[in-house]
């Protein structure tokens, strides 16, 4: 495809900021922040990592969009494998190893304790409250990472479990014990599901997504699958299930849960990481900054994005 859309005709140097955030409890919040080294900030990507990753990994993508010009905001939430490590001494993990993070590949032992961490509502409810903190103090971190705007556009973006936080900010709603609930939050402008979740697990349902209502992403790939066996398939029910409107679907071929090795758990397959890159980032200043020509780019996609072959949906 020759299209006048292209993320890469401008791009910017990218700094990597440290940043630490009162929780409003007497507790912090570690922040990563990767953002364009020079020029305006033309948007802000809150992005929320996977089981047991941390605000420091998934800068191979997220690196190509602050080049874009967006402020991306990496949390660390406690299940992270180096903060269960250091809350869960009984599993006696070295919470300074950096090598835990290939946890879910070297640490079979540790994995019922993270796939319980997952199941437990608790730090389902824990992620919703630092990313509304972030959301909270918004003008505070723009004018610390140097933007002279105290208002931008916000996406919520994240992978696997980062992508079920993401569905939720976006309108899905869940069953908790005390009943269905919605954290839907209008301050996001549109959404990144990546690898995420179907019906059946977290609390999630058949008529979760009928307030999905916003643009929102769903990627997955043809290797990728959930932590109950699913298939591919059943990673698309987020825009299967969702209603019309600002829904896209990127299925990658043959690509794993990494996407392409989008963090150090994965292998690093190039041509898929480049497809999920230029999809990414033309869904966000498609629907985040409003830019046209990338509306239109996702609007002509076919069969291939770049040297990647997908499967392409929109509604």
């Amino acid at each position: 495809m020759n299209m006048p859309w292209n993320p890469s005709s401008d791009p910017r140097a990218v700094t990597v900021s440290d940043m630490v955030l009162s929780d409003g409890a007497g507790g912090k919040i570690s922040l990563v922040c990767r953002h364009p080294a020079t020029g305006p900030v033309k948007g802000v990507v809150v992005f929320c990592h996977g089981l047991g990753s941390s605000g420091k990994a998934y800068g191979s993508m997220t690196d190509t969009w602050a080049a874009a010009g967006y402020l991306v905001i990496h949390p660390t939430f406690a299940d992270s494998i180096f903060a269960v490590a250091r809350a869960k001494p009984e599993l006696g993990l070295d919470p300074d190893d950096p090598e835990l993070v290939l946890w879910a590949r070297k640490l079979p032992a540790v994995r019922p304790t993270m796939f319980q961490i997952l199941h437990d509502p608790a730090y389902w409810l824990d992620r919703i409250r630092i990313v509304r903190r972030i959301m909270d103090e918004m003008p505070s971190i723009l004018a610390a990472m140097g933007a002279t705007e105290t208002q931008l556009p916000v996406a919520i973006a994240g992978h696997s479990f980062g992508a079920y936080t993401a569905q939720l900010f976006a309108g899905a709603v869940i069953d908790l014990p005390d009943g269905p609930q919605s954290f839907r939050d209008e301050r996001f402008r549109a959404a990144m599901v990546l690898s995420g979740q179907g019906r059946n697990q977290q609390g999630l349902r058949e008529g979760s997504w009928d307030g999905m209502t916003g643009p929102v992403l769903t990627v997955t790939g043809k290797e990728d699958g959930g932590a109950k066996g699913q298939d591919w398939h059943w990673k698309c029910e987020p825009y299967d299930l969702a209603p019309p409107g600002g829904k896209y679907l990127a299925v990658l071929d043959d690509a794993n849960h990494y996407l392409g090795g989008m963090t150090p758990e994965g292998h690093t397959v190039p041509y898929q990481l480049e497809a999920l890159a230029l999809v990414t980032t033309a869904f966000l200043d498609a629907h985040v900054t409003d830019l046209t020509d990338a509306r239109d780019w996702l609007d002509r996609i076919d069969d291939r994005v770049a040297d990647c072959p997908v499967i392409f949906r929109h509604k």
